[in-house]
């Protein structure tokens, strides 16, 4: 019943979830809905004070989710994205994909890996000897439906909670498109600034629409808290901080709630007390070189958020995200701050 302009599917749900409706006053809620964010980013983004033309609105964002066409699918199915990316950036030095080493379909366990057994779930009980087991579905992001597996002088955990191994097996066996994968194990600058979670830089690059040419658009640093447990995702209570792009220097830490807007910004990580702000990524340049290397041999996908993960000189791509979040980087600084983003953003409509 909406106008067009109005209406999106998964933009429209999220307004209406129970914590959003509670965010603000109802003359609030409209006043987003009708410009199309979500109620959470007024405060987020400090609209009552700063100009909501200098950001990209969220529905805007959701409705140019099919800006990839078709190629959508590579980024949509995490199995599929490990496959073709793998075989994209061989021969990039310093580049690599974290795999997964099983899928659980319908209960069913498929191996990826000599150390999985195909339909034998207890044969991970084995791996889980020598490294963590993370599970996360196939399809989605934001960390969504993820959880770990630990074994800890002997006792078994998901998450935080210790449980016995068949729970861990009913739990498995009721899975249907999930992945399995050996936790990462972060070295380095990342890890330092906090060792609790593997903390991935969102690094998204772009296709210029007149020269073709990849660009590097915006970037932030993710890092887990004692909130987020054993993930980086602002959505779980990670903390994100800017990365300039000119010299690869963090700006202060922020982390935003969901449920109430309210924000928390650190110059230090509140759980480490390891300094954030100013702090330098290493070889920032020869990070950014190959990541413009993989996007430039993939110039079907014009627009992807990457979720990288630097451990000492090496980086993983652990993810590719269609029509990623904004809010995260726009919390930090509106996007019309950063020109070249913004004039491929007016030149798809993502704002007027």
């Amino acid at each position: 019943m909406l106008p067009k302009k109005y209406y999106d599917d998964i933009f429209l749900a999220k307004v209406l979830t129970r914590n959003n409706l509670r965010v603000r006053n109802l003359k609030k809620t409209i006043w987003c809905f009708a410009r199309g964010f979500l109620p959470y980013e007024y405060n987020w983004y400090d609209l009552a004070t700063n100009d909501y033309r200098n950001y990209v609105p969220t529905r805007n964002s959701y409705q140019n989710r099919s800006l990839n066409g078709s190629y959508n699918a590579i980024l949509g199915n995490k199995l599929l994205f490990e496959k073709h990316l793998k075989a994209t950036i061989k021969g990039v030095a310093g580049l690599h994909v974290i795999e997964s080493i099983g899928w659980i379909e319908n209960g069913f366990l498929h191996s990826l890996h000599t150390d999985v057994i195909r339909g034998d779930l207890y044969s991970l009980m084995q791996l889980l000897e020598k490294n963590d087991l993370v599970l996360k579905p196939v399809e989605g992001d934001g960390g969504v439906g993820g959880f770990i597996i630990r074994k800890i002088d002997g006792q078994l955990f998901i998450d935080n909670c210790r449980v016995e191994w068949e729970e861990i097996f009913d739990r498995l066996r009721n899975l249907d498109g999930y992945l399995i994968q050996e936790r990462f194990n972060q070295k380095g600058f990342s890890n330092i600034i906090y060792p609790g979670s593997v903390n991935t830089m969102r690094i998204a690059t772009m296709i210029d629409p007149v020269t073709r040419n990849p660009f590097i658009a915006y970037a932030v640093h993710r890092f887990g808290s004692e909130s987020s447990v054993f993930m980086d995702n602002v959505n779980q209570g990670g903390i994100t901080a800017l990365i300039s792009l000119d010299d690869g220097r963090l700006g202060k830490g922020l982390r935003c709630s969901f449920t109430d807007s309210t924000k928390e910004e650190f110059k230090f990580h509140p759980a480490s007390s390891m300094p954030i702000f100013n702090e330098q990524v290493p070889d920032w340049t020869a990070v950014k070189d190959r990541i413009l290397k993989m996007a430039g041999r993939l110039p079907y996908l014009k627009y992807v958020g990457w979720d990288i993960i630097l451990s000492d000189n090496e980086i993983y791509v652990l993810e590719g995200n269609v029509s990623p979040g904004l809010g995260l980087i726009q919390m930090l600084k509106p996007m019309k701050e950063f020109p070249l983003a913004w004039s491929f953003f007016k030149h798809y409509k993502y704002v007027e």
